[in-house]
């Protein structure tokens, strides 16, 4: 079972900016809360390529918008040493205070793959001034898992903003029972520029088939450039 440990918090000043980094030691489906971050609801897999995929959660904690949001894995064997590392932007590029991304970092190492005992998390990000407004509203219609095991979620973004919507899309956090993030999804909306007072269809499939039997539950939050939404958390 993999150990877990708090090992280290950062906070780095670099050209005047704050950097803001948490390095975790951490276990499936655990939380971990320093002044800044929280990762949680984290669970891993091994598909049939071979590939790991670690999921979980980074939400801010601080008092400022947070942006260039990087989660990192470093993974080890049972000696301690370090075997790869890989990183990945969070779904959402803002994340306000007090809100949430999802995450997902692929291991593509198949080589050493079995020798991974352990690994460590990092989230960083860039301390913004501003948070992204809030105006956006999700709208699900329906949702349904397929005889191929692919899970369909349709639904509306609405802009109750006075600016036009640039490149708006919907990110999907699937979950299991006990609450672990099991998937991701992520689709544009139809159209994906947004006007004010008007809307836009959106659908997305999930098809990370070894993982959406396990759904009990899902969130939708709608983001653009300018503006993003609150989180709508529904059952399936």
């Amino acid at each position: 079972m993999l150990g877990i440990i708090i090992t280290i918090i950062m906070v780095l000043f670099l050209l005047g900016t704050n950097i803001m980094m948490i390095i975790l030691h951490t276990g499936h489906g655990m939380a971990f809360t320093t002044n800044d971050f929280l990762i949680q609801n984290t669970s891993l897999f091994i598909d049939r390529s071979k590939i790991i995929h670690v999921y979980g959660e980074v939400k801010n904690i601080s008092d400022k918008a947070m942006t260039n949001i990087v989660v990192k894995a470093i993974f080890y064997n049972a000696d301690g040493k370090p075997l790869d590392e890989f990183q990945r932007s969070s779904e959402i590029r803002t994340i306000n205070p007090g809100e949430t991304s999802p995450f997902e970092i692929l291991y593509i190492n198949t080589k050493t793959v079995n020798s991974i005992k352990d690994f460590k998390l990092s989230a960083s990000g860039t301390v913004i001034e501003e948070s992204k407004p809030i105006v956006l509203k999700v709208q699900p219609d329906n949702s349904r898992l397929d005889i191929l095991g692919f899970y369909y979620i349709n639904g509306r973004i609405l802009n109750g903003g006075p600016l036009t919507a640039t490149d708006s899309s919907v990110i999907a956090t699937l979950y299991d029972r006990e609450g672990k993030v099991i998937a991701i999804g992520r689709a544009l909306a139809e159209p994906v520029n947004i006007g004010p007072d008007s809307q836009a269809a959106f659908g997305l499939a999930v098809t990370e088939k070894l993982q959406t039997y396990k759904i009990k539950s899902y969130s939708l939050i709608a983001e653009s450039n300018q503006y993003i939404s609150l989180p709508v958390l529904l059952s399936k």
